[in-house]
């Protein structure tokens, strides 16, 4: 099976629940009711390999790398440890046409299979990859971590190509009410991360609707605005990897079931 990790906290279609412009998707909250969801006893229809091609086929940021036109080049912000080049191969289709770009506060161990990145600190200096342009932009889960969130949106306006797509990820209002990481564990539930501020270097979550106006006071056009939910693929990955030794599909299950990811997809007009 191919292996992902979500993008490094050391940076400052089916399945999916569309939010409104306030984000009022609330989970089952409390550690008695998340516990006993973690829990109940499930069985799979699915392959245990399957189980997670789908997940990443389904969710919104892979089916936005896919469906990208040909050739495109793409940026990918906090980048993390370039997870990303894995998805020109896997799940299919293959987009080996696409040329890829890291940014990160540090090179990732997969930064070589990119065609360049760049490292630095965006508070002090975003990347300007030697005045290239882009296609698309991909920004998951680093516009909580940066000083100024909207920096980051007038930084994609000057970058993206006419015509270009944006793809932004990061928390939901949902992280913010969950119990802690640990409350959870202790209830027998063991996370990477729980609720927003269990990840100490996260700054103040960027509010949806004040990231939705900069976008448009940008000329950039909305798309798309939701919270990332797969219901079906959180029971498979739980029935197949609940207790597995790598946390990674119990903690895709988690975010799904909680509604922890928002997203928006945008055009440069």
């Amino acid at each position: 099976m191919t292996t992902w990790s979500e993008p490094s906290t050391q940076e400052q279609g089916p399945g999916m629940l569309a939010s409104n412009a306030s984000g009022d998707f609330q989970p089952s909250a409390g550690v008695d009711g998340i516990a006993a969801w973690f829990k109940r006893p499930r069985t799979s229809r699915l392959g245990k390999d399957r189980v997670m091609e789908l997940y990443f086929t389904f969710h919104p940021r892979t089916a936005f790398l896919k469906t990208l036109p040909s050739d495109a080049v793409v940026a990918d912000i906090g980048a993390g440890d370039g997870s990303l080049s894995v998805f020109r191969k896997w799940p299919a289709p293959e987009r080996t046409d696409l040329k890829l770009y890291a940014y990160s506060i540090e090179k990732g161990r997969l930064f070589d299979e990119f065609e360049g990145y760049e490292i630095s600190d965006w508070n002090t200096s975003p990347p300007d990859f030697d005045g290239r342009t882009f296609d698309a932009i991909l920004c998951a889960h680093f516009i909580e971590h940066i000083a100024d969130p909207t920096s980051f949106v007038a930084w994609a306006e000057r970058k993206l190509n006419v015509g270009g797509r944006l793809y932004l990820e990061w928390p939901s209002p949902a992280s913010l009410g969950l119990p802690t990481r640990t409350e959870l564990e202790a209830a027998g539930v063991p996370l990477i991360i729980s609720r927003f501020d269990d990840d100490h270097t996260h700054r103040d979550l960027p509010d949806g609707d004040t990231i939705t106006a900069a976008l448009q006071a940008h000329g950039l056009a909305i798309e798309a605005r939701g919270i990332v939910r797969l219901p079906w693929l959180e029971d498979e990955m739980l029935a197949h990897y609940r207790d597995d030794a790598d946390g990674f599909a119990r903690q895709a299950a988690f975010w799904s079931h909680t509604g922890w990811s928002q997203y928006i997809v945008a055009t440069r007009r």
